[in-house]
């Protein structure tokens, strides 16, 4: 109940504030109509506002709300005011929790996240794994191809551009142009060269592998919704 809770009271000051201050620009919705269930949504990660942006960015009372999220483990955030809401309460009331890093098992890392899934719920995964601005990729983490072999959920892929390094005055002087772009549904027979024999060592990991190939449709989503956009018009 709690981050239905939240994310419902957020939804109202982050759409007027995106839609004034940045000029949101929802691209793509439609795409998540093709998903009867739950999903699970990857993003790049641009922002310390994504999270709650995604939920802003879906109708108020849409049935995929309230969404969950993979975050870090509260000994991560370890200088600065984020210690006294980054990770642990203040998260889970939000949706936020933790897969458990080091482990070296999917499974065990994501525990939260396939129980969440299980009770129909969806889920949210940066696959980067933390605030990403460089144009060329590093490897992502291999988590949100695990979820989605493992549960066969689609993904929904999310591109977040325009308020990379915002400033407060970029916002006040409404200098930047804020764009989400919801992508069609992947599933992950179209990520993985083989879904029958993955391998996870140390010199070989399919989910990375996966997850890089993601990474780069999500990177191209908003340049081929506006190829798209552009030849419906000419039609």
């Amino acid at each position: 109940m709690l981050p239905s809770f939240f994310q419902h009271l957020a939804w109202v000051p982050l759409r007027v504030s995106m839609r004034f201050f940045c000029s949101l620009e929802i691209k793509g919705l439609e795409n998540m109509k093709e998903v009867r269930g739950n999903m699970i949504l990857a993003s790049n990660h641009i922002n310390e506002l994504d999270p709650l942006l995604i939920v802003a960015c879906l109708p108020f009372f849409s049935k995929h709300l309230p969404l969950y999220f993979v975050s870090r483990e509260k000994s991560f955030y370890k200088k600065g005011w984020r210690t006294l809401f980054y990770g642990g309460t203040f998260f889970r009331m939000i949706g936020a929790y933790p897969a458990f890093v080091g482990l070296r098992n999917y499974k065990q890392a994501l525990t939260h996240h396939l129980k969440l899934i299980q009770e129909g719920k969806s889920v949210v995964i940066f696959p980067m794994g933390r605030i990403y601005l460089q144009s060329t990729l590093t490897k992502p983490k291999g988590g949100v191809t695990f979820l989605s072999r493992e549960t066969q959920l689609p993904i929904i892929p999310v591109s977040i551009k325009g308020i990379e390094q915002s400033t407060l005055t970029d916002f006040i002087h409404r200098k930047r142009k804020l764009t989400v772009t919801f992508g069609k549904p992947i599933y992950s027979k179209d990520l993985f060269q083989s879904t029958d024999n993955i391998v996870v060592n140390e010199r070989r990991n399919d989910y990375e592998e996966a997850a890089s190939i993601l990474m780069e449709k999500i990177l191209e989503l908003d340049s081929d919704c506006n190829q798209n956009l552009l030849a419906s018009r000419s039609d």
